[in-house]
């Protein structure tokens, strides 16, 4: 068995943040989603209707929500759940400001779309090498993974917050 190149390699950490982009996207997409199945009241013919449409307005615009940045992220929860995330945005655990996170979700999404369209990988404090070069290094991943995943938590609590706070309901997640 032949050791892996690091050409292959980058191809491997390319994948994993693709993987990852793609399911924080999928996230989002369920997270609205969610938020109209719990916020839903069949029993009240007029907030009904209303929902209905919100929901259905929802949907129609995740159909054409493809770029999961913190701006398109948040304007999409402000607009369709009255949610906004700005304030949930923290990693205090790493330092992070809800500034340093915004830029750090915006910045992965940058270097996603550079590789996936053949430019150079950006040069950011996280996609170089302790050398300087730029590239992915297994750390960079491990974080990229714990960022999402951080970012994920505090959403989800930020969301069943709101819906609790707005509509007095417990939601189970």
């Amino acid at each position: 068995m032949r050791p892996i190149s690091r050409s292959d390699i980058q191809v491997y950490y390319h994948s994993a943040l693709a993987t990852f982009i793609a399911a924080w996207d999928a996230y989002i997409n369920e997270l609205v989603r969610n938020f109209f199945d719990a916020t839903a009241n069949p029993l009240d013919p007029k907030f009904h209707a209303i929902h209905s449409i919100a929901r259905d307005t929802a949907e129609r615009e995740l159909q054409r929500f493809n770029t999961p940045n913190s701006e398109n992220t948040r304007n999409l929860l402000i607009r369709y759940t009255v949610y906004d995330p700005i304030g949930d945005w923290i990693w205090s655990a790493r330092n992070m400001s809800g500034v340093a996170v915004r830029q750090r979700l915006n910045e992965i999404l940058k270097v996603r779309h550079s590789f996936a369209h053949g430019f150079s990988i950006p040069a950011y404090a996280w996609t170089q090498s302790p050398t300087g070069k730029v590239r992915f290094t297994a750390q960079a991943i491990n974080d990229v993974d714990a960022f999402f995943r951080h970012l994920v938590a505090v959403t989800d609590e930020g969301m069943k917050q709101q819906i609790q706070t707005n509509y007095s309901i417990v939601v189970p997640w």
